[in-house]
């Protein structure tokens, strides 16, 4: 959305996590009308964005972005009860470490793999395995895994991340 696009172009080292939110609830409501945000916005930086469902009272989307953090947004915006939900991840900094591009590449194929294998009558089970094996795949291409995808895939590793 515009409002995700204006919330990246601003993000930035030195500010806090609910500065983003703010700024995407600020253009969905100025810029597209929407009163209510869908649920609680995540933005989360470095070691937060690996926290499922951080950003609620228990842990309020404020901490510190710090330069070579990656950024995970979940944010979505309600307009005459049809909600949206939107999840976008970069480097806070604008450039991606090896490491942050390894992986970020990595779920880019699997995505890009699991939208050419859709189809009738394809399971949605078939798919999570597709895309767990396209990630395995990836990381042990980059030098993060070493060993057989399918033991991997038999001992669940992929839910390790």
């Amino acid at each position: 959305s515009n409002a995700h696009v204006a919330t990246m172009r601003q993000a930035a080292p030195g500010q806090k996590e609910y500065q983003m939110e703010a700024t995407f609830l600020y253009h969905c409501y100025f810029s597209g009308g929407c009163r209510v945000a869908a649920y609680t916005s995540i933005c989360a930086c470095g070691p937060n964005s690996a926290v499922l469902h951080y950003g609620h009272a228990g842990a309020p989307n404020d901490a510190a972005v710090r330069k070579g953090d990656m950024l995970l947004l979940d944010m979505g915006a309600e307009y005459h009860c049809y909600c949206s939900d939107i999840t976008c991840s970069f480097p806070a900094d604008g450039v991606f470490t090896p490491e942050q591009k390894l992986v970020f590449e990595a779920v880019a194929t699997a995505q890009r793999a699991v939208i050419s294998a859709m189809g009738v009558g394809v399971s949605w089970s078939d798919m999570h395995v597709l895309m767990n094996r396209t990630i395995l795949e990836e990381l042990k291409r980059g030098g993060v895994l070493v060993g057989d995808v399918d033991a991997m895939l038999v001992a669940d590793l992929g839910a390790t991340f």
